[in-house]
């Protein structure tokens, strides 16, 4: 029961990573707030995991960011663990990337981060907690047609690194940037291909540890980052990759 007592909000909690988060922080005794865009969906979500409160919103404005984060700290009576899970995955070449699906990603990526962990900056200080980013590789290395996005999580990346200057001693600031993940976004860029089970075996075939990393790798990670054992670190950027980020 690494986490009994804590109090922590994640954001895009409904499905895949942040919904694993979820789990993993409630089995260790902690209790959770989650939020997601489709409140119904959330709502679900949050009963099957027993977490302590479903805080709705849209966290691409900054209004939405401070509500959600209000609201979370009403049902948690503080907070101890922020995680910035929420976010899209566009996927367009740079010729069929319009504005608007460019403010969405920004706004969805890296607007969502910033303003949420500003919005929990007073109880974070208070509680000398802990704010872990969601990355990606995406934000480590150049991909082609995701550029709306590989260049949201450079910046979440960078924010993070600067968050964690700006914010020691009292809170510490850690993100972590996995590859594609065995999951519902994961599959997303496979199923654009002709043969989606053969795009899935040719990344892992590239891949230096010859898999896909699931949901619970992911998790693992965050987990590290937010407990004790991690105290002494801040401003880390945690690839989750096999290697990929490393070189060639």
């Amino acid at each position: 029961m690494e986490f009994e007592a804590k109090r922590v909000l994640i954001s895009g909690a409904s499905r895949g990573i942040g919904r694993a988060l979820a789990a993993r922080f409630i089995r260790e005794g902690a209790r959770v707030a989650v939020n997601g865009r489709d409140a119904a969906r959330l709502e679900a979500a949050a009963a099957e995991l027993g977490a302590a409160a479903a805080v709705a919103g849209d966290l691409s404005t900054a209004a939405a960011c401070d509500a959600v984060v209000s609201a979370a700290l009403a049902a948690l009576g503080g907070l101890d663990i922020l995680i910035n899970n929420a976010g899209v995955f566009p996927i367009a070449a740079m010729a069929d990337t319009d504005e608007a699906m460019w403010d969405e990603t920004f706004g969805a990526n890296l607007k969502s981060t910033f303003f949420t962990s500003r919005a929990a900056l007073d109880a974070l200080r208070a509680a000398h907690g802990v704010i872990l980013n969601h990355g990606s590789i995406a934000g480590l290395i150049g991909l082609a047609n995701v550029s709306a996005y590989c260049a949201s999580k450079g910046a979440v990346v960078h924010l993070t690194r600067a968050m964690a200057m700006e914010l020691a001693p009292e809170i510490r600031v850690n993100c972590v940037c996995p590859t594609t993940v065995d999951n519902d976004l994961g599959w997303k860029g496979f199923n654009r291909a002709a043969d989606p089970q053969a795009a899935h075996d040719a990344f892992v075939a590239a891949n230096k540890l010859k898999r896909m990393p699931t949901n619970d790798d992911v998790v693992e990670a965050f987990v590290y980052l937010a407990s004790p054992r991690a105290s002494f670190l801040t401003g880390v950027v945690l690839p989750v990759d096999g290697g990929k980020s490393a070189g060639v």
